[in-house]
């Protein structure tokens, strides 16, 4: 008989073992036991933000910072050499003008560019010496006419007038080279002789002259025209990298600002003197070809310089009558309202849009920093200040305009 509790070896189950009390027990950690203390969502958010806040702080210091310097170290510039400034800026109006004209030449005859501003160049050269052999020393001769008769007309008014208090008193404001009585003072201001501007100066009008620093204009600009990418490509160069994109840029929109600014105030100008010549050979007026062409210069400067253009036509027809004042005042009134209203909103359309306002102004404080100079170039300075402006800066949306 079998004991109860034999089993057979194959069939026996293997006992489970107790685990041994004497073995190391494993210690159950738990995560939160273990990691390090992390901060708050709102509080890492909050950090975040105070961080990103300080950069943009710090940022936007750094941005005015280099503008002050930026606009400080230009104006000592212009300042100090303001004349020679104006002089490098007419050399690239002229160079503008050359370039455009050469580029229409280089597309219809398919030469290179420096081939086509020499033939430009040559052609101009070739009228202008056409012009002056035809009607030259007619032409001299009325305008020396017209230079004595404004004279002893200026000293006409300005013996009227200072014979009067009040008028003496008006006469003590204007320069002598108007007729006044106030003698320009060489050591005062910026032309102490000791500055650059001063220094520069009188190199360009003492010992060049006026027709010297107009061939160096001309010569300057030829020269900008026959290779403009090599100094666009030099100013380029000296631009540090993160802002020569930005550069490029205010490069190209100044080139078509100005283009666009001289094809329109040539046009302008163009029509207004042959108006001007046809409207005062008309009445009758002794003269009219220089005044014609006084009145088309002059309104190189916009508003303004047509009034200037229009005084010695009034002073030639004062001494003629107070009739032919009159019609010659009515004369360059409805040409400035054709000028004004018809021809100068439809070549603005296609030119350079520049506000009266700001044209007036910008004309008063470029002329009281720069003289002459910044009075008769500051209409273009300002056409190429408001394109860049607009080229760089985000359109104004629709919902935030006044």
């Amino acid at each position: 008989m079998r004991p109860p509790f034999f089993r057979p070896a194959g069939r026996r189950k293997h006992a489970v073992q107790p685990p041994d009390s004497s073995a190391p027990t494993p210690s159950i950690t738990t995560p939160a036991a273990s990691a390090p203390h992390v901060p708050e969502a709102p509080q890492l958010a909050g950090l975040e933000a105070s961080v990103h806040k300080l950069e943009s702080t710090v940022r936007r210091c750094y941005r005015l910072a280099v503008m002050v310097v930026t606009v400080t170290a230009a104006g000592l510039f212009v300042s100090s050499g303001g004349a020679v400034v104006m002089v490098v800026f007419a050399s690239a109006l002229v160079a503008v003008v050359l370039h455009a004209a050469a580029r229409i030449i280089s597309r219809l005859l398919h030469i290179p560019q420096w081939l086509s501003v020499m033939l430009f160049v040559l052609v101009l050269v070739g009228a202008l010496s056409l012009v002056v052999h035809v009607s030259g020393p007619e032409l001299m001769v009325q305008l020396s006419h017209l230079h004595e008769a404004l004279t002893s007309e200026r000293d006409a008014l300005h013996n009227m007038l200072d014979s009067n208090p009040l008028g003496h008193a008006v006469l003590d404001h204007f320069p002598r080279f108007l007729g006044g009585n106030m003698v320009p003072d060489g050591h005062a201001g910026t032309d102490n002789g000791m500055d650059f501007a001063g220094s520069m100066t009188n190199v360009l009008t003492s010992t060049f002259g006026s027709v010297g620093t107009m061939v160096v204009i001309i010569i300057a600009g030829v020269y900008f025209a026959l290779s403009p990418h090599l100094y666009a490509n030099g100013i380029l160069r000296i631009t540090p990298v993160a802002y020569r994109s930005t550069m490029r840029t205010v490069l190209l929109t100044t080139g078509h600002a100005l283009t666009a600014w001289v094809a329109g105030q040539m046009l302008d100008m163009t029509v207004v003197g042959c108006l001007t010549w046809s409207g005062l050979s008309l009445l009758g007026m002794p003269l009219a070809l220089p005044l014609g062409l006084v009145a088309g210069l002059a309104n190189f400067v916009p508003y303004l310089g047509t009034f200037i253009g229009a005084v010695p036509a009034l002073l030639i027809a004062l001494s003629v009558g107070p009739r032919e004042a009159m019609m010659v005042a009515g004369l360059y009134a409805a040409i400035q309202t054709f000028e004004g209203y018809v021809m100068s909103p439809f070549i603005q359309k296609r030119a350079v849009r520049m506000p009266p306002a700001l044209t007036i102004l910008s004309q008063t404080i470029f002329g009281a920093f720069l003289g002459m100079w910044g009075f008769i170039f500051a209409s273009p300075i300002t056409a190429v200040l408001l394109a860049v402006a607009s080229r760089l800066s985000a359109p104004l949306p629709p919902n935030e305009e006044v």
